[in-house]
This record gives structure tokens, C-alpha cells and sequence, in this order.
């Protein structure tokens, strides 16, 4: 299988570089013997991070040499964490190749398609639809004769229909598949784009108003699809409904109890009742009835879509009836259709997770085999292959999907080529290896076919992730974007490691280099006066209530947890704070007062505090407890002040100051 992108070689090292105008791109800085920038790639990061190529051309020298001094630091940790080989190991290939995934994606789209799926997505959501269909059920991977008769089957019903005058909805109901077509006539009520399937979708749209469509093949069969309406969508509408049902478990034991309830709720709200109240009280949908209801802003059943789309906001329906029970149905929202500007995001991330990304997959795909001139090789390789797993009887476990090879009978196979793409420097191979490889992979098998079969099968499937990964390959060369980010995560992902060994992780567990940086640094350590105060946090009014009883009763911080924490989840938090004058504005109450002194309840955000203070502290030194926090970070500072010296030393580095001058010209 063509292998993932190596990208250990990010360094800006480049021979001879060029711009698009062919003049030489020069060197601005170079670490001798071991890496070199160019005035283009510090151009790139800087323009990046300092607001874009526009803004960055009226910088004045002064700021580029402020950042130029900020990357040479950042360069010299990156050379460090290379030296050490931080890119070789398990940890930094793993999280590089996630990050590496993850940033191919948007690119291994075909851009015109895509364009073309989102523009078609975005007119058809300005209608609504109201279809039925019929479903002759089946499956893409049924033998082509299952898949002939159930063609011919759906022909024959369309003709008894568009020919002999034969109802739609009563052949759903003799015919269809679909299991609620047997109640429903096949009605699908009203539906937009994203509601059905990419392909009945399309059928649906294409087909004019009272026709019916030719067979649609999805991944559920063929459907008939019969066009009943097709209506201006007027904007997403989150609706919410009161629902009585029928049953010994419910209030209404029949029909006619029922129907009189929601005409009497209906009644209420008529004469100004409050929605979210008659609902909790009698609807019988337990998982909406205290939340007013709400169904949100997705399908409905047909009988409620269709009355849904004629309502506006704040409108509630007149009493109806379903297979659930009676309702009472109500808009309470409408999002306006938005422009296509403020849609194309959502619907590009929709299209994304639907069947319609597989037309842009399949068209670039097909690019990538034109223009790297891929080509299947004779077959030799794969019928060989098929030979062996044959004459092994290894045929049951390898149509299953549960095959796997056996090196000593199958290694003179490996090398035999399956394809060939690209050229030059970039010609690649695909062997029967690489199909072994990736079918262990997927695991996927197809009972009571033959080895050939499962083969054929597999193959194409194979090929097209082989292409993938082939574009992928390209990708760092055709696209500088993407090449600069592979480089900011590659980079990035060492300095952290790197930076978190020698710096972070350092000033925590070096607790004898911490207390030695506190005592030779005490003058940095000041406070003025504090006060130390016992704090109890609760968001229970009674809880807090209690703690001041307890308090005055003189109980000590135990007997009032054993008092109050009885079960298992924490009512009260008890912590003591130090809080230094001016600095603490809530607790400058505490100031001034004698030990022991217990503050009023107070508010604490959404919680209840009192305070009670223990200690009066004077103005001067802190202790190196009281600083550990503030101490660790001048240490931290420290560790790395000391470690870019030591860097400075080991990468020398010499700027080019006249290249520096012509930075953005």
C-alpha cells in the first residue's frame, strides 16, 4: 500500500530556491551546517501571524527584527529536539500522523464538484417537497440476477401505474417494501434537502409535480417516486405538540376520551391558557411534556410535516389525529432561509457526511488517474494470488473476510505489480502485497461468492484508496498552505515535547532547584498584608444556613463536615485562602478585624459563602509555600532563559542584513 506522507524533511533548507518570478529566493538566515531560511518562508510565517500580507508590508524594520529574533529562538529548539531525535520516536509519529490526517482532508476533495454539490444543495433547500414512493428492497451487494428481478419488478408496477391508470397509493399499499407503506399509501409528507437518501433526493427534485419518476436506486433498492407538491420553503421551523394517547396506562382509555381532552385543551389555549402549563399537565409525551414540548427542527411524521409547513411562528393547530395519539401541534421558531453565503458553511459540512461527497471523491480520483497516468497491470499478479488462496483452501476464510497469508506460500507473489502510477522520481507500484495488506485491513468479505468474485469485488475499492493515498503523497508539493501547516504542526509538536522535558515538567518535579531559585530570589517574593480566612462554598441556601448555626454553636471544621456531607455527593466545600490587601476585592472585608471573626452570608457567583478568619499576616516576605505558584513560573521563566543561552551557543546563526532590508519587496 502506497505509504503515508513522510515529512521528516520540514526543514526550510532549499537548493537553489525560487519565486513564481524565477528570481533567486535569497537566504535571510543560516544556522551553519544545519539549517537555512529563506527570506520567502520567514515572509510566509510572519505575514501569518501578524495580520497578512497586506498588513505586514507597512511594518516598520524594527518589528520584523522583534519577530526575527522570537523565530531564531524557536528555530534553535526545533534544531535541539531534532538533534535528539524526538522525531524518530512512536509518541511524535503517532500524534504527527493524526494531525497529518486530519489537515489532507479538505484537499482531497474535487473543488469543482464540491462547488457544484453545495450550489445544488443550497437551491434545492428552497423548496419543500411532498412525495410517496414505492421500494422494491435491494441490497447493493445482491447478485446481479436479485438485482435484475427486482428491476423488472419496479417497471412493472410503474407501467400498471403511467400506463394502465392504476393508483399510486394503492400499489404502495400491495406492493412497496417500505413497512409503513401498508398504512400510509407510501406518503412521505413534505421533505427537503438532507431529509432523504442523495439519490432519492435528487429524484424527487428532478421530477415534475403529479408525474412519476423512473426507477431510483439507493442503497435500499429501487423506489417509484411520485411527485404530489413542491412548495417555497419558508424557513426552519422548531415546533413542539401536546399529545393525549390511548390506553389503560394513559388517562384516555378510548378514542372519544381522547378527542374530548385535546378539544378541551385546544379550548384553553383559545381562550389564552399558557402552552408550556397545559403541557406539562396533560400531555402524555414524557420525554417533552416538561419541556413545552419541544420536538425541535427536524422531520416529522407526513401528517404532522404537512401541517407544520402552513403554519407561522407563535401558530398552534387545530386538534388532529395520528398512529401515536392526538395532538395539538405548534410553531414557536422560524429561522429566515438563509443567503448563501451564511448557508454554504453548514451545507459544505453536510455534504461532507452525506452519499452526494462520493461524486467529488470519484471525480478527483479520476483526475488522479489522468493526470498521473494510472495503469492497471495485466492481472497476472491477482489471478496468481487467487490461484494460491484456492489451492491452499483458504477460499471459505477469504470470502468471509478473515483470510490471511501465509508467508512462506504467498512471498514469491508479493512483488507481482498491480498497477502503476506517476513518473520519474514519483512512478510508484502497487504489488499484490499492498492488496493483502489493505484487505487484512478492512476485513470486509462477501458469503457464497468465490474467491474471483470477492477479488473483483474488492479490487476497485482498493484502487481508489490507493489513489488517495497517492494524492496525498502530492499534496505538500502542489499546495504551500498545506505544506506550511504539516511544518507548524511537525514543528510545533516537537518544541512542545521538547519544552515541556527541559522547562515545564522541570520547575514541578525539581523541587531542590525550586527551593534553591526561591532562596536566592527572596527580594521577588513581597506581600503586603494578608489575612488567612476558612472559607465554606455551598449553592444550597438551607446547607449554608446550617454551617452558620453550626459555626456559632462552635464547631470545628470536621464536626461540620461529618454535620453536613452526609451522602455521597459534597454540600459544602471548606478550603483556607490567603487574600492580600487590595488585591482581593470581595474579601476586603476581612481586613482589619480580630481572629476569629465570622463574616454574614454572602453571595459567591451562583453559590453561598461565609469566611472566617485565622490569622492576621504582616507585609514582607512570603513564604515559600505561600510563593511555591508564583515561584514556579519565574522558575520556569528562568530554566528557559538559561536553556536558549546554552542553545545560542550550540546554533550559532548569522542574519543576512541586506536581505533583511528587502523583506515584502
Amino acid at each position: 500500500m502506497i505509504a503515508a506522507t513522510s515529512y521528516s524533511g520540514c526543514s526550510s533548507s532549499k537548493s537553489g530556491n525560487s519565486g513564481k518570478s524565477g528570481k533567486k529566493d535569497p537566504a535571510l538566515l543560516v544556522f551553519p551546517g544545519k539549517d537555512t531560511v529563506y527570506k520567502s518562508d520567514f515572509e510566509y510565517v510572519y505575514q501569518k501571524n501578524n495580520g497578512g500580507w497586506d498588513a505586514v508590508k507597512s511594518h516598520t524594520q524594527a518589528q520584523y527584527q522583534e519577530y526575527l529574533d522570537l523565530y531564531i529562538n524557536f528555530k534553535r529548539k526545533v534544531l535541539e529536539a531534532e538533534s535528539l531525535g524526538l522525531q524518530n520516536t512512536d509518541a511524535f509519529k503517532n500524534e504527527f500522523e493524526g494531525y497529518r490526517k486530519q489537515l489532507a482532508q479538505p484537499y482531497l476533495v474535487d473543488k469543482s464538484s464540491q462547488e457544484a454539490l453545495i450550489r445544488e444543495a443550497y437551491d434545492r433547500s428552497k423548496e419543500i417537497v411532498n412525495a410517496s414512493h414505492i421500494l422494491i428492497s435491494v441490497s447493493p451487494d445482491s447478485r446481479p440476477e436479485d438485482t435484475l428481478k427486482a428491476f423488472k419488478m419496479i417497471m412493472a408496477i410503474r407501467d400498471s401505474i403511467v400506463n394502465q391508470g392504476k393508483a399510486f397509493g394503492i400499489m404502495a399499499m400491495r406492493h412497496s417494501q417500505d413497512p409503513s407503506a401498508k398504512s400510509n399509501k407510501g406518503d412521505l409528507g413534505y421533505f427537503s434537502v438532507f431529509d432523504m437518501v442523495y439519490p432519492f433526493e435528487t429524484g424527487a427534485y428532478v421530477t415534475e409535480v403529479g408525474k412519476v419518476s423512473q426507477p431510483v436506486r439507493s442503497n435500499f433498492g429501487y423506489h417509484l417516486i411520485k411527485v404530489v407538491d413542491r412548495v417555497e420553503n419558508t424557513g426552519k421551523k422548531t415546533v413542539a405538540h401536546i399529545i393525549i394517547r390511548v390506553g389503560a396506562q394513559y388517562t384516555a382509555k378510548d378514542e372519544s376520551q381522547a378527542s374530548t381532552m385535546i378539544n378541551e385543551i385546544h379550548q384553553k389555549l383559545k381562550a389564552g391558557g399558557n402552552w408550556e402549563e397545559l403541557c406539562e399537565k396533560y400531555s402524555d409525551d414524557p420525554n417533552t411534556s416538561k419541556k413545552g414540548g419541544t420536538l425541535g427542527t427536524g422531520r416529522l411524521i407526513p401528517e404532522m410535516e404537512n401541517i407544520k409547513r402552513t403554519m407561522n411562528a407563535g401558530d398552534y393547530s387545530k386538534p388532529f389525529k395520528t398512529a401515536f395519539g392526538h395532538h395539538i401541534l405548534k410553531v414557536t421558531e422560524v429561522e429566515p432561509v438563509k443567503t448563501f453565503d451564511e448557508a454554504q458553511p453548514e451545507i459544505k459540512s453536510k455534504i461532507a457526511r452525506d452519499a452526494r461527497s462520493t461524486l467529488s471523491r470519484e471525480r478527483l480520483i479520476a483526475r488522479v488517474k489522468k493526470d498521473y497516468g494510472f495503469k492497471m497491470s495485466s492481472g497476472e499478479g491477482l489471478s496468481k494470488m487467487v490461484e494460491a488462496i484456492d489451492s491452499e483452501d483458504g477460499a471459505k476464510a477469504y470470502t468471509k473476510g478473515f483470510w490471511r497469508p501465509v508467508d512462506s506460500l504467498h512471498s514469491k507473489l508479493y512483488d507481482l505489480p498491480v498497477y502503476t502510477i506517476g513518473s520519474g522520481g514519483d512512478k510508484y507500484t502497487g504489488t499484490v502485497k499492498n492488496y493483502i495488506d489493505w484487505y487484512v485491513n478492512v476485513r470486509k468479505g462477501f458469503d457464497g461468492a468465490t474467491t474471483q468474485q470477492v477479488t473483483d469485488k474488492l479490487v476497485p475499492t482498493f484502487i481508489e484508496q490507493e489513489m488517495l493515498n497517492y494524492e496525498e503523497r502530492q499534496l505538500p508539493k502542489k499546495y504551500r498552505e498545506y505544506r506550511e501547516l504539516l511544518k507548524e504542526y511537525r514543528d510545533g509538536i516537537l518544541l512542545f515535547t521538547l519544552t515541556e522535558d527541559k522547562v515545564w515538567r522541570k520547575a514541578v518535579e525539581d523541587s531542590t532547584g525550586l527551593e534553591n531559585y526561591y532562596n536566592r530570589n527572596k527580594d521577588k517574593f513581597m506581600a503586603g498584608e494578608r489575612v488567612v480566612v476558612t472559607e465554606y462554598i455551598t449553592e444550597k441556601r438551607p446547607i449554608i444556613e446550617q454551617v452558620r448555626d453550626l459555626l456559632k454553636q462552635g464547631k470545628n471544621d470536621k464536626e461540620i463536615d461529618e454535620a453536613v456531607n452526609k451522602s455521597s455527593s459534597l454540600n459544602i466545600r471548606i478550603r483556607t485562602q490567603n487574600y492580600e490587601k487590595g488585591k482581593a476585592e470581595n474579601e476586603q472585608m476581612m481586613f482589619g478585624k480580630s481572629i476569629g471573626y465570622t463574616s454574614d452570608i454572602t453571595d459567591y457567583g451562583r453559590a453561598f459563602r461565609i469566611l472566617v478568619l485565622k490569622e492576621n499576616l504582616p507585609a514582607g516576605q512570603k513564604s515559600f509555600d505561600d510563593a511555591k505558584s508564583e515561584c514556579i513560573t519565574q522558575y520556569q521563566n528562568y530554566l528557559e532563559t538559561e536553556w536558549l543561552k546554552e542553545l545560542e551557543g550550540k546554533y550559532p546563526v548569522e542574519t543576512k542584513e541586506k536581505v533583511m532590508e528587502k523583506l515584502y519587496r
